[in-house]
């Protein structure tokens, strides 16, 4: 985490902070995740370059030398989880 800073509170503040903190940290892996119970939800390309922690540029760039499967709803890219999951597979050593 980044810098740390020390206030003077009582003592329910203090738990009130730190019953926060520990929500947001629960917050950010639950995001980080992006693992829906549906999984016939899809995924527009920003959070599937979120997922695999890269770069939209970088997501289509893998997804025009076919090296990541999506389905073109109109004029939209949409990514499944499964497509997701396979991709990560294949990167695996």
């Amino acid at each position: 985490m980044g810098k740390q800073m020390y206030i003077e509170t009582d003592n329910n503040t203090s738990n009130l902070v730190e019953l926060l903190l520990l929500e947001i940290k629960d917050l950010n892996a639950s995001v980080r995740t992006l693992q829906p119970n549906d999984k016939a939800q899809l995924f527009t390309e920003k959070e599937t370059a979120y997922r695999l922690c890269i770069s939209v540029r970088n997501l289509v760039s893998l997804r025009k030398n076919q090296k990541i499967h999506f389905r073109q709803i109109g004029a939209s890219v949409r990514y499944s989880l499964d497509d997701i999951l396979e991709f990560e597979e294949s990167c695996r050593m």
